[in-house]
């Protein structure tokens, strides 16, 4: 199970819309403050949690999703994850693990063009996935439907990091 931690209320909505997507490759589960919606028939591959604060986890996969407008959320020091998926941000500092997401040239996944249900995304570095996987520079076409383009490329990355993505194929249906 890969356990995904959106931090911030404000993000619920990309949360949940996240579980949608990331239901048809194994499984979610959504838990937030106000409610726990099961996207799975049986143990769900993903665990995506929507809250304001983390103190500890233990699951064996960890990412942890930073919107773009994420504000005031508390994540305990001693939280470990094993990548940080960032959108959109300037960190301080350069943290382990950390995989830049957006439209910039600068970030390690960026949107390369769009059309109305079509991203092509551009992996503009090594990265490996969860279970050490390397993914070499590439471009996917991720085909999409009822979901902003910006929830479209959190799945994404989620699922690149999840070894979900086929590098083999280049393209994949949300």
């Amino acid at each position: 199970m890969i356990t995904v931690v959106v931090p911030g209320s404000e993000n619920e909505k990309h949360a949940k819309e996240l579980c949608c997507i990331l239901e048809k490759f194994g499984g979610a589960l959504f838990a937030s403050a106000d409610s726990v919606l099961d996207f799975s028939a049986a143990a769900p591959a993903f665990l995506v949690f929507s809250t304001d604060m983390v103190r500890t986890i233990t699951t064996r996969h960890k990412l942890l999703l930073l919107c773009a407008n994420t504000v005031n959320s508390k994540i305990s020091k001693s939280c470990k994850f094993d990548r940080i998926i960032a959108d959109g941000l300037n960190l301080a500092h350069n943290r382990d693990g950390l995989l830049t997401i957006g439209t910039g040239r600068n970030n390690a996944v960026s949107i390369a063009s769009a059309d109305a249900d079509t991203l092509h995304i551009s992996v503009q570095e090594i990265v490996h996935t969860l279970d050490g996987a390397e993914i070499l520079p590439c471009e996917f076409s991720v085909y999409f439907q009822n979901v902003s383009a910006r929830t479209a490329l959190y799945a994404f990355s989620v699922l690149l990091l999840a070894g979900k993505a086929d590098p083999g194929k280049l393209q994949i249906q949300l």
